[in-house]
């Protein structure tokens, strides 16, 4: 079967397979959050990847997670974890 949308599409679509995170380009990863941000699971996973690689947008995209109110809770959580931990820093 071809799948015709975007690699973020195709992952959130997947999912529960998920991709191998590390190989995941950091455009698509800032895709999966902006585009998923009601649902918790790959936009969460995403978010967390740009964290670990030190993504120079991590910081925007949680705090602009933050201001959205229909965002997802955990998601927020995530959110304020990652604002949390560069304030520490």
């Amino acid at each position: 079967m071809k799948f015709d949308g975007s690699p973020a599409e195709f992952i959130q679509f997947s999912y529960p397979d998920e991709p191998n995170w590390s190989e995941v380009p950091d455009d698509v990863l800032v895709e999966l959050v902006k585009t998923y941000f009601q649902e918790p699971s790959c936009a969460g996973l995403a978010l967390g990847q740009l964290r670990t690689r030190r993504n120079t947008k991590t910081i925007n995209l949680a705090e602009w997670l933050l201001r959205q109110d229909d965002a997802d809770q955990w998601l927020k959580a995530s959110a304020a974890d990652v604002l949390d931990c560069d304030r520490r820093s």
